[in-house]
């Protein structure tokens, strides 16, 4: 479980966003270094792989999970961001 800062609490609320959902792509998903923070998030092939042991979550949460990234922090998670065009992770 995931600690939550009360700014990725509120972004949470304010996106839409699903608890289990960040907790998800912060387990499953891949990941670049922002400074000492990492930027979480799951594209479609990564969800396809994904798909056979977490079948029943991700159908239910596909749209949410493609479009969802997370930064966080070690177990802490920071703020959660919407993915509105193809972003480049540097």
């Amino acid at each position: 479980m995931n600690r939550y800062t009360s700014h990725s609490i509120t972004r949470c609320q304010q996106r839409g966003v699903k608890a289990e959902v960040a907790d998800f792509i912060v387990a499953y998903g891949d990941f670049t270094r922002t400074h000492q923070d990492r930027k979480f998030f799951i594209n479609k092939s990564k969800l396809k792989n994904l798909f056979l042991n977490h079948k029943e979550f991700i159908l239910k949460n596909d749209k949410q999970i493609l479009s969802t990234a997370v930064i966080a922090n070690g177990n802490t998670i920071i703020t959660v961001m919407k993915k509105i065009n193809k972003l480049k992770w540097n």
